[in-house]
């Protein structure tokens, strides 16, 4: 009987564990990056049940979130996602992954005509072109004003010039800004010139920035070396952070440490708890540094894989609480299905976290009764 009864108070307290998790995500992050799982050439493993299930999982946490790349078929997956889990209300900011190759650049832009083709314009808003393909083209010493930065920033010029033609010739509803993504201190007036919106990835951490600092120093590094040198090109483009956030772990005790502050979930906690919330208020557009682990990046070692809200198999990092400043939507819309929306995958929204809440409480009762009249059969 003894056995029965800590049974039952080991999955009740399992249950309300669960229901804390939830109980501390909120939408308070202005916009979340996101790469299916497995969606990698040549494997391309991506599947819509998870994808779905992500998107779900996104829309209670922003309304807005960016892709890298279209190979293995994400555009469609992510569009499908979204529709599946209800028309959740969530922006995307498509992308079109560039290394220089013309085969690699057509690939991916006829991946994303045709997912525009087939879901339309809705929930797009935007396309970026390139993710930090200048510093990749420079590398390490160079930057992006010499010959090679030079000579890359005019190829990336040109595939936006080129997306540019494709989509007006396509006649849709509405346009699509396109922009491009690069590490914040690759950003030139003559790059801002060429796009409606630019993306620079600004992280404290690789900075060797103190972690009770790196929130100050984030929102000033993007303000010295990205929206005042783009303020100067005659465009006037949208400026984002690309990517910001904090690793909780990495695959080599060296290089846990980077500089003067650990990597850990208390480090990611801090960061959250000193970014995010002044970050919305100063109205700062960003992409959070991201969803959740992604273990293909285990080959790079170190802190790589490690810059999740969620683990490797989707468990809600323990001790983790988002805080608490819920942004505004640029549709205007709640985080769940569309009204009149009969889609059965809604659990990315309210009524349907009441739906998993009630089916986790029915599940618990079950249970309870279950192994108490287990108990009791045991004593008879």
């Amino acid at each position: 009987m003894y056995g029965t009864f800590k049974a039952l108070a080991s999955f009740l307290a399992v249950v309300a564990g669960i229901q804390a998790q939830e109980s501390s995500v909120s939408r308070s992050f202005y916009g979340m990056a996101y790469s299916p799982d497995g969606a990698l050439l040549p494997q391309c493993g991506a599947d819509q049940a998870s994808v779905t299930r992500d998107m779900s999982k996104l829309a209670q946490l922003t309304p807005r979130i960016r892709l890298y790349g279209a190979d293995c078929n994400q555009t469609e997956l992510v569009l499908q996602g979204i529709k599946e889990a209800g028309n959740v209300d969530l922006s995307v900011w498509l992308g079109i992954f560039i290394d220089g190759n013309d085969t690699v650049y057509e690939r991916q832009l006829n991946a994303v005509t045709t997912a525009i083709q087939k879901y339309g314009t809705e929930h797009i808003a935007g396309i970026t072109v390139g993710n930090e393909y200048l510093l990749l083209s420079y590398g390490d010493g160079g930057s992006a004003t010499d010959p090679k930065g030079v000579a890359a920033r005019t190829t990336l010029l040109n595939y936006i010039q080129k997306t540019n033609q494709t989509l007006k010739a396509m006649k849709l509803d509405r346009n699509i800004p396109l922009g491009t993504a690069d590490a914040g201190s690759a950003v030139t007036k003559e790059l801002c010139a060429g796009a409606d919106y630019v993306m620079a990835n600004v992280h404290p951490w690789f900075g060797h920035v103190p972690l009770e600092q790196s929130a100050g120093w984030t929102w000033q590094f993007f303000q010295d070396f990205d929206v005042n040198v783009c303020a100067q090109a005659p465009n006037k483009p949208i400026m984002y952070i690309a990517e910001t956030g904090w690793p909780t772990a990495s695959d080599n005790a060296s290089m846990t440490t980077n500089g003067p502050s650990p990597a850990s979930v208390q480090g990611l906690q801090t960061f959250m708890d000193t970014f995010v919330c002044q970050a919305n208020k100063n109205n700062t557009n960003y992409f959070f540094f991201e969803l959740k682990d992604e273990e293909w990046k285990k080959k790079y070692g170190g802190v790589e894989p490690y810059w999740g809200l969620y683990d490797f198999n989707m468990k809600y990092k323990e001790g983790l609480k988002v805080p608490n400043c819920p942004v505004t939507s640029p549709t205007g819309r709640a985080a769940g299905p569309a009204p009149g929306h009969s889609g059965s995958a809604g659990s990315g929204s309210k009524n349907g976290a009441k739906s998993a809440a009630s089916s986790t409480h029915a599940a618990a009762s079950t249970l309870a009764f279950a192994l108490l009249a287990s108990g009791i059969y045991a004593i008879l």
